[in-house]
Order: C-alpha cells, then structure tokens, then sequence
C-alpha cells in the first residue's frame, strides 16, 4: 500500500504528465499564457513537477522559492486563481489521474490561494529592482 499521495498517484511519471498536459493548456490560454511570457516551458513544468512531488511526500528536489514568494511580483486575482484551478482539474482528468487522488491534488492547490491571490495591484511587490509588477489583462470577448 503506497504511504504518500505521491506514490498514490505513481510518482514523477504522473507528475511530469499532468504538468506536460496543464502547461499546454495554460500556454494555449489568451488570458494565462500572459503570466509565462518569456519563460520556457520545459523550466515551468520541471519546478512545478519538483515542487508537487515534495508537498506529496515524495523526493524534496524543488531548490526554487515558496509560492508566496516566487509569485509576489504577479497579480493573481481570484479569477486568474480559479482558472488556473480549472485548466488543473481538466489536466488531471485527461492523465486519468483518479477522482479521490485529483480531489486529494485539488485541495493541495486551493490551500495555495492565500499565498497567491491578491485583492490589488499595491499587494504586488518587484522581485527585483529593474521588473515591474505583472497585471495581465484579461482579453476582451469578441
């Protein structure tokens, strides 16, 4: 019987599909694709495959900074937030990942939206000295 939710799930192989299948949606997405612009996808499906795999108890290879940290510079609305969270629950389902795993991985997730969703542009701060802070405008429906 597997100990962890990343065994559960099959460990890395599962990981790196799931994430292979979300930043394909994500890229593909007029709206989210904004917040990647300029950084390969390889690099954003490896730190994300890294980082799930130690919160599910898995390796502890992710050398990358914490949520809050890493995304301070972005506004995250709620709407951005749930998007995401839908493209995710769609990605899992596509990897037939099953239901009581991909709810277990959900919930993972929502407990993120503290750290990551912002009620305003002044909750953002730079990373560094010569970037800005990152609003992504939602394009206009035609």
């Amino acid at each position: 019987m597997a100990d962890t939710l990343f065994d559960e799930l099959g460990g890395m192989a599962c990981l790196e599909k799931v994430h292979r299948i979300f930043y394909g949606k994500l890229l593909s997405d007029s709206w989210l694709k904004g917040f990647f612009d300029g950084v390969p996808r390889p690099h954003l499906e490896a730190q994300q495959s890294d980082f799930m795999a130690g919160l599910f108890g898995g390796p502890k290879v992710y050398a990358g900074k914490l949520p809050r940290s890493a995304h301070k510079h972005m506004f995250i609305t709620e709407e951005v937030f749930l998007a995401r969270h839908d493209l995710l629950k769609q990605s899992l389902v596509e990897a037939s990942v099953r239901p009581d795993l991909m709810a277990r991985w959900l919930d993972y997730y929502m407990r993120m939206k503290k750290a990551l969703v912002k009620a305003s542009v002044e909750d953002c701060e730079q990373r560094y000295n010569n970037e800005a802070v990152l609003v992504v405008e939602k394009p206009a429906l035609p």
